[in-house]
């Protein structure tokens, strides 16, 4: 890790030298000068900032419905700035990885999509610019969680995208109505489970930390503090964190299945046949339900018992500039006119992904949406993943202690302990 900020250091001051020599001999730098000065000029003005002359971009995206509206936007991009655009099927979550060497090779994509988690490492290598021409005018414009995933130490880098959550599928059939708290889930399961013939009132990927983290954040829990950024601070193992655990044990008692016997595909197939009254998933299921005739709704996670909303994880797509771009200017206004209302709308129509843009929450193509508008309403009690480096360490050690409380019954406080144990050694042996 030295040895990178040592390089990115060097690069740093490498580029100051450089900046310095086409301030004298502009002539050396076509447009340079000109750039600094105007993006000086417009750092807050969304309207003024122009792409360079001759400026062309190259964009990375998932393959798949999001790259097809890059696609599309590109076309318009292109009309109404003169700038050429070739959108490149890069997955999202290899992006950063990838730029790591085609970025100093000059390869690399000048905009390219990456889901927030992966931002801490990426500003640690020196990969992304910060959003600093639009990001007033975002701050005000997109969800605070939104703002929020795509900032690292309070900087912010992202164009977000799309807020992912999960929330509550209910078989119509099943359940009258929604359940409106676990304990309605809870009583529904003493005339509807039926575990021999894999009967289940409710189910989730209970080893999962990214699904059972709302039962430990929904009491007080949580990763790391300050929003996720101070590594020092770890509260997966407060005592507030360890009631939701022993909330979570509990629902044992109508869910009767070890860990190692669920899993995504297996919940979802009891959903699918009607086995399953209620699961917790994400809005990626609906494209799959769409094709089985399944009479469902979506809802958001019900309340638990100590009447406070469960406190879901949540990813943010988002758009990011290559700090090794050479058209900075063009790549910010791409990123911009991306995640602009018209096109995030156009965006959701293509994906179904959530925009999270405050001006869209009203607008008809999601109120009249009710399943959007359930992972809209959960999104609003969700917190953005941490991004930060160390999160690598917690996944493993949490998801372990989650199922040694479930499959063995192990005391809650004594299994998270060790599991923050677990990941503070992993964070010192790191460093």
């Amino acid at each position: 890790m030295s040895r990178r900020l040592m390089m990115t250091a060097v690069i740093a001051v490498l580029f100051s030298f450089s900046f310095l020599a086409a301030c004298d001999k502009a002539e050396n730098s076509p447009g340079k000068e000109e750039q600094s000065n105007e993006a000086q000029q417009q750092r807050n003005s969304s309207e003024g900032l122009q792409p360079e002359p001759g400026a062309e971009l190259l964009v990375w995206e998932s393959k798949g419905p999001e790259f097809d509206f890059l696609k599309a936007i590109s076309v318009e991009f292109e009309k109404k700035y003169g700038v050429k655009v070739k959108v490149e099927a890069v997955p999202a979550i290899d992006s950063v990885k990838k730029l790591t060497t085609d970025g100093p090779a000059g390869i690399g994509a000048d905009v390219f999509s990456a889901p927030h988690d992966q931002l801490g490492n990426a500003v640690t290598a020196g990969l992304i610019l910060e959003n600093d021409v639009f990001d007033e005018k975002m701050t005000n414009e997109f969800m605070s969680s939104a703002i929020s995933g795509v900032k690292y130490q309070g900087v912010l880098y992202g164009f977000p995208t799309a807020i992912d959550t999960y929330a509550l599928f209910y078989n119509k059939k099943l359940m009258d109505k929604a359940p409106q708290t676990y304990e309605d889930i809870i009583n529904f399961a003493v005339t509807y489970n039926d575990p021999a013939n894999k009967k289940f009132a409710f189910m989730w990927d209970v080893a999962q930390l990214y699904q059972s983290y709302s039962f430990l954040a929904g009491y007080g829990g949580y990763v790391f503090g300050n929003e996720g950024t101070d590594a020092n601070d770890i509260g997966l193992n407060n005592v507030k964190a360890i009631e939701g655990a022993k909330f979570l044990q509990s629902l044992k008692q109508i869910l009767p299945i070890n860990v190692n016997d669920m899993n995504d595909n297996i919940i979802t197939g009891f959903f699918q046949e009607g086995k399953t009254a209620a699961i917790i998933n994400g809005p990626w299921l609906i494209s799959s339900l769409s094709k089985d005739n399944l009479d469902y709704g979506v809802a958001p996670l019900p309340l638990l018992p100590n009447g406070e909303h469960p406190k879901s994880f949540s990813g943010i797509r988002a758009l990011y500039v290559n700090s090794y771009t050479k058209y900075p200017a063009a790549a910010k206004l791409f990123a911009s006119f991306a995640t602009n209302k018209e096109n995030l709308k156009l965006r959701f129509e293509m994906t179904t992904q959530l925009p999270p843009r405050n001006d869209l929450t009203n607008d008809p193509i999601l109120t009249e949406n009710p399943n959007a508008l359930a992972f809209l309403e959960q999104a609003k009690y969700s917190t953005p993943m941490p991004s930060i480096p160390e999160m690598g360490n917690v996944w493993q050690p949490a998801s372990a202690a989650i199922a040694s409380i479930w499959n063995d019954n192990q005391d809650p406080a004594a299994a998270l302990n060790k599991a923050v144990e677990q990941i503070k050694t992993a964070m010192k042996t790191k460093h």
